[in-house]
């Protein structure tokens, strides 16, 4: 049974599920973007990149756009995108990084209030109690710390929204001239 139907007591209030709701928002966001930095970084049309890059995990992008940092410094020699949005680049990527455990209880685990304040994920994983993962498998997050994660992740899409502006975009509309 789903943890926050149990009881009256342990159903989300509304101020839970607007702090989860930003993150949640703020995060597709900040996937969307990594898509885009990735298909620019490639010299891809956006449109095209999602072909592939919707089948990839946000990690996976991620692991992909380090390559293609890499790929730009070493083949390019950054000529074509420089080394200091290179190193905003994987400095941003860094970041999310980071972020993402938090996301991740977000998307994978259940959650009831256990207090107005805070609410209480857990992930019930199967096999045998381990004490090394109970630490990984439930956590208790106040309303302030989801609020802080939410402007953490809006910080993140402004500054991905800037880099994103200064990568090269190859148009979809000369592809099609090209085409014609």
């Amino acid at each position: 049974m789903s943890l926050n139907h149990t009881s009256k007591y342990a159903e989300l209030t509304d101020a839970h599920f607007t702090a989860i709701g930003k993150v949640v928002v703020e995060w597709s966001n900040i996937e969307f973007l990594l898509r885009t930095i990735l298909a620019r970084l490639l010299f891809t049309a956006e449109f095209l990149a999602r072909s592939y890059t919707d089948r990839l995990t946000a990690a996976k992008v991620q692991e992909a756009i380090d390559e293609a940092v890499e790929i730009q410094r070493s083949r390019y020699g950054a000529k074509i995108v420089t080394d200091s949005i290179l190193d905003e680049i994987a400095a941003i990527n860094k970041k999310i990084t980071l972020l993402r455990n938090t996301r991740n209880k977000f998307a994978h685990f259940c959650w009831c209030r256990s207090t107005d304040y805070e609410i209480f994920g857990t992930r019930f994983s199967g096999g045998v109690p381990n004490p090394k993962r109970e630490r990984k498998d439930s956590v208790v997050l106040s309303v302030t710390e989801l609020e802080a994660f939410y402007r953490d992740a809006y910080a993140i899409v402004d500054s991905l929204e800037k880099l994103v502006s200064k990568l090269p975009e190859l148009e979809e509309e000369s592809l099609n001239q090209r085409l014609a």
